[in-house]
C-alpha cells in the first residue's frame, strides 16, 4: 500500500469510525440545520473544518503547539455541546449558517488537536511529514462529504416523513446529542 492509500484510509476511517464518535456528533450538530438543497453549504463547511483541523495538526506534528490530551478532549465535548446548543437558540437559519460556518473553523482547530498525539507517534521516524498529513486531510474531507450528505438525506427523509419541518429534527437531534455529551462530560 503506498502512502496516499495508507493516510487517506487513515482520514477517512478517522472520520467513520464508531471510535471517533466526538467527530460524527460533531457533524451531526453543524450539519443538520442544512437541507439537502444546501449541499454546497456543506461543502464549505466541512471544507473549513478540514483547513482548521490540518492546521493544528500540522503545527503540533511541527513540535510549534504542545497539547495536554485530556483538556483537549474535554473542550472537543465543549465544542459539541455549544455546537448543539446553538442549534436550539437561534432560530434564524442564515444566523445558525453564519455560527456554524465559525464554529466549524475554530472549533475544527480543537478538534486537530485530538488527533495530534497519535498522528506524531505515527510519523515518528518520518523525514517528510506535509505528504502523510495532507493524504491525511484528503481522507477527512473525503469522510466528511460522505457523513454530511448521509446526513441531509436521512434528515431529508424523516422530514418528509416523520416530523413537520427540519426545526423539529434539529430541536430533537440537537437535544439527543446534548444529552450524550452530557453524559460523556459528567462521567470523565
Amino acid at each position: 500500500m503506498n502512502d496516499f492509500q495508507l493516510y487517506f484510509k487513515l482520514g477517512l476511517s478517522h472520520i467513520l469510525s464508531w471510535s471517533s464518535i466526538d467527530h460524527i456528533l460533531f457533524l451531526w450538530a453543524l450539519i443538520i440545520v442544512f437541507s439537502l438543497k444546501d449541499w454546497r453549504k456543506l461543502l464549505y463547511l466541512v471544507s473549513l473544518f478540514t483547513v482548521a483541523h490540518t492546521t493544528s495538526l500540522f503545527l503540533s506534528v511541527y513540535g510549534v503547539l504542545q497539547v495536554n490530551e485530556a483538556l483537549i478532549e474535554t473542550l472537543i465535548l465543549w465544542t459539541i455541546l455549544i455546537t448543539a446548543l446553538s442549534n436550539i437558540i437561534f432560530q434564524n437559519q442564515q444566523t445558525l449558517t453564519k455560527i456554524h460556518y465559525y464554529f466549524s473553523f475554530i472549533f475544527g482547530l480543537i478538534h486537530g488537536l485530538g488527533f495530534a498525539t497519535d498522528f506524531k507517534m505515527m510519523m515518528a521516524g518520518q523525514t517528510s511529514k506535509l505528504l502523510p498529513l495532507l493524504f491525511f486531510a484528503a481522507g477527512i474531507e473525503t469522510a466528511q462529504i460522505i457523513l454530511g450528505l448521509g446526513i441531509l438525506i436521512v434528515t431529508g427523509l424523516l422530514v418528509k416523513i416523520w416530523l413537520k419541518n427540519t426545526r423539529e429534527l434539529y430541536i430533537l437531534a440537537s437535544g439527543i446529542i446534548i444529552g450524550y455529551v452530557l453524559a460523556l462530560l459528567f462521567n470523565s
